[in-house]
This record gives C-alpha cells, sequence and structure tokens, in this order.
C-alpha cells in the first residue's frame, strides 16, 4: 500500500519527466548525439584553450591495438560494479567509437575527467550510488560544461529546461545552474535515486535519465511487464537502444585507457587546484580576468553558470572559482575590485537625481549652514570559505589570517577535524568612510 501511494505521488513528477526528457529522442542513425557531444569539444574555444595551456601535453605516435572479442569479455567480465557490464554487438560498436574513431576527444574528455570525477565521485559516494555513474556524463556532454544539445538540454547532465526547475535548479537570465558542476551533479544524483526506487535496476535507470519514465514504463508493458533492459530494448526509442550500450563502452575505454594507447591531454588545472569564494557584490568576470591577469576563456570555462559573464549581486552571494594560485592577486586586487563606497558621492547622486539606492546610502543633509564631515573606519565583513581536500585549520587560518580559534568559534567547532566541501564562515577587515559630524561652514 505505501509503494503503491509513493507511485501516485510521483506520478505527476514522472509524467513531466517523460516529457522533459523523451523530447530528445531522435533517431540515432540520423544524428547520434553522443558523436556530436564529443564533437562539441572542437568547436568549444575555452575547452581548447584550458587543455592547450598545459606544456607537459605530447602526442603518442604508438600503434593502436587492436584486441579479439574475448579480450574485451575477459576485461569486462572483471570488473566489479552493481552496474552489469554486459558485452555485445551495440556494446563493441561504441567502443570503436571511444577506442578508435574518437580517440583523440577521448584523450581530451580523460584529462577533463582530473577535473570533473572527483566531484561526482564525491556527490555518488554521498548519495549511496554507484560510483561508475560519473561515466555517464561523458555520454551526455564529453564533459562539456556549457555543452546544449539541439533541443536545448544543457550542462555536464544535459537537464531539460523544465526538468532542470523540477530539481530545483536556478534558471533565469543571469545564471544557469544546470552549467553549475556542484548543483546539476546532486541534481543528477537526486534523479538517479528517484528512479531507483521505482525500477530497482541500474540499467533502467540510465535508459530513463536518456528517454523518461514514462517511455521506460511504455517499453516494459510492451515485453509483457519485463524489466530486463535487454529484453524491452527493441520497444524503447532508437537512442535509448544505443544509450546505455554507449554507458558501458565508455565505463570500459576509461578503464582500459592505457591498453588502447589513450592519454589524457591534461587541463592545466585539476580538481585540487581550483578554489571557491564567496561574492557577495555584483561584479563582472571580465574585470576579475583583467585585474588579476587570468586568461578570460579560463575564468569563463572555471564559471560556466554564469550565462552572461556576470556574477550578480541578487540572490546571497555568488561563487567564484579561480585557479588556487592566483587566489592571492584575487585577495590583494579587492580593494580595486570592490572599493568602498564614499558616502557623499552617494548623497550627490541622490541629489542629482543619479542612480543611487535611496533606501541604502547615508541621510542628506539639507541644512545649508552646515556640512558634514568623514573619517574612515575598519569594519568586519562576514565572508566564506569551501573546505578542500588536504586542507587543515592550520593552512586555512594562514590562508585567511586568522587563528585556528577564530575559525572554530566562528563556526562551533568542537574539534580540528574537517570535512571536504565543508563551508566556513569568517570575517576579514575592510576600510569604508563613516559621517562623524557637522561643520559649520565659513562665509
Amino acid at each position: 500500500m505505501l509503494k503503491t501511494r509513493v507511485l501516485y505521488l510521483l506520478f505527476p513528477m514522472f509524467f513531466a519527466l517523460s516529457t522533459a526528457f523523451g523530447q530528445e529522442q531522435q533517431p540515432a542513425a540520423v544524428n547520434d548525439p553522443i558523436v556530436e557531444a564529443l564533437d562539441s569539444l572542437v568547436n568549444l574555444n575555452n575547452v581548447l584553450r584550458f587543455n592547450s595551456l598545459n606544456p607537459r601535453v605530447v602526442s603518442d605516435d604508438r600503434s593502436v591495438p587492436v584486441y579479439s572479442e574475448d579480450v574485451y569479455k575477459a576485461r569486462m567480465a572483471r570488473m566489479s560494479s552493481p552496474i552489469p557490464m554486459v558485452y555485445n554487438d551495440q556494446v563493441r560498436s561504441y567502443i570503436d567509437l571511444y577506442a578508435y574513431k574518437k580517440r583523440g576527444y577521448t584523450s581530451r574528455v580523460l584529462g577533463l575527467s582530473e577535473l570533473y570525477f572527483p566531484l561526482f565521485e564525491e556527490a555518488l559516494d554521498k548519495e549511496g550510488l554507484p560510483l561508475e555513474f560519473k561515466y555517464l556524463a561523458i555520454v551526455e556532454s564529453a564533459l562539456n560544461p556549457v555543452a546544449v544539445s539541439r533541443v536545448g538540454a544543457t550542462g555536464l547532465w544535459q537537464f531539460m529546461y523544465n526538468t532542470g526547475k523540477m530539481y530545483n535548479l536556478t534558471i533565469n537570465s543571469y545564471i544557469d545552474e544546470r552549467r553549475d558542476p556542484i548543483k546539476s551533479t546532486y541534481a543528477a544524483c537526486k534523479y538517479f535515486k528517484d528512479m531507483y526506487a521505482i525500477y530497482g535496476d541500474w540499467l533502467l535507470v540510465i535508459a530513463s535519465y536518456n528517454c523518461g519514465p514514462g517511455n521506460v514504463n511504455k517499453a516494459i508493458r510492451r515485453a509483457g511487464g519485463k524489466k530486463d533492459f535487454w529484453e524491452i530494448s527493441k520497444y524503447l526509442p532508437a537512442e535509448t537502444r544505443g544509450y546505455v550500450p554507449a554507458f558501458i563502452a565508455v565505463t570500459y575505454v576509461m578503464n582500459h585507457s592505457s591498453e588502447h594507447n589513450i592519454f589524457a591531454v591534461e587541463p592545466a588545472f585539476n580538481y585540487f587546484e581550483v578554489d571557491t569564494l564567496a561574492i557577495d557584490k555584483q561584479i563582472s568576470l571580465k574585470k576579475i580576468a583583467e585585474t588579476i591577469n587570468l586568461p578570460y576563456d579560463v575564468i569563463s570555462y572555471l564559471n560556466p553558470v554564469y550565462k552572461s559573464g556576470v556574477i550578480p549581486s541578487i540572490g546571497g552571494p555568488g561563487i567564484l572559482r579561480l585557479p588556487t594560485n592566483y587566489v592571492p592577486a584575487f585577495i590583494a586586487a579587492e580593494p580595486l575590485l570592490f572599493p568602498p563606497v564614499d558616502p557623499a558621492t552617494l548623497a550627490n547622486e541622490n541629489v542629482s537625481g543619479g542612480s543611487g539606492d535611496v533606501s541604502s546610502a547615508p541621510a542628506v543633509n539639507n541644512d545649508k549652514d552646515a556640512a558634514v564631515e568623514y573619517k574612515t573606519e575598519i569594519r568586519r565583513v562576514k565572508k566564506v570559505y569551501t573546505v578542500k581536500s588536504g586542507d587543515s585549520l592550520n593552512a586555512i587560518a594562514a590562508r585567511l589570517k586568522c587563528t585556528v580559534k577564530d575559525l572554530k568559534t566562528w563556526n562551533n567547532l568542537s574539534s580540528s577535524t574537517i570535512h571536504k566541501g565543508r563551508q566556513l564562515k569568517y570575517y576579514t577587515n575592510v576600510k569604508i568612510k563613516v559621517p562623524v559630524k557637522k561643520k559649520p561652514l565659513t562665509t
């Protein structure tokens, strides 16, 4: 009874998901979206720039090895995963795609995995999901965070607009969280868990991610109630029939890339070389890039969530991701990036009909016999630091120019143990001008 009630309550959501995902179905023979995802890496200049920043990358001229059916079967039989790794002709065709026909692109994907896989693995482990789901993002987007399908699916996990909204991803004129690596990954995890609660089969979960639960349910009915992907496959949309074999194939290739002489085109920065800062004022990525002398395409690539290249000030602090070695330059440049607001300037703007916010500006002195005098004061401002792998309270305190005791007090910590991903609040000092008294005017 409980299961029936849960299914009844979730049915409207699944119907919407069927619509959102089902719209993407096209015959694979016409335009294979898996091939298109790989090809998108060629057209995305900042991906190429991002990879080409690494001077260690060298070409490998060794021959492309060829293996027998028995070798493939034996290797896949040894792959330990709760997701069944079946080998057949369909899987072999996609192994040929990733390991032979598009092996150059696979090298790029292998490099980009150094940036995204630690994040995926952390989220999947936290949500109790098979870690192999990280390879699904390769099938979806080839790890291109701004990939857009021909029907509008967007980001690493290729969420349609309505599905993204359903899973609480913000999409507006400034922000598209379908392109946010962290938030979109947790949204995908929520979807996987929702589908597994219904099907109890990981391959059907993967199939539903591509075509929606409505199409999977229809295929199950047409197959006489069978709940095995390979048995219902012929009743699924053409794209989905290739989607699951592509996932199995890319899982194999990523685990056996060296045997196929495929080596990573490494990105300039891996996951552990990127830091996160909280920004509470509107600013353009271009201004930050110019101020700290960071190539714009790099900062844009690390912050794909900002559609117009602007971190907005609405909706709470924005997140800025920078290469760790550029963080000191950013901190040093903060007075230039966010200069203190002179109350006198705001007052003059309001008197002359400027665009300043009257409610937040200091009161204007209309007494013709007096003027306002100002002094500089130091004010404390709260910020947020996200703990990275390998961080310790001592190292964080040194970076933020505070003490370990301060961090413990500000965050109610009873021990020095911290975990990656935790957000620690801290306070820093800034200079501002404030009015102090009225001074008589002389005539």
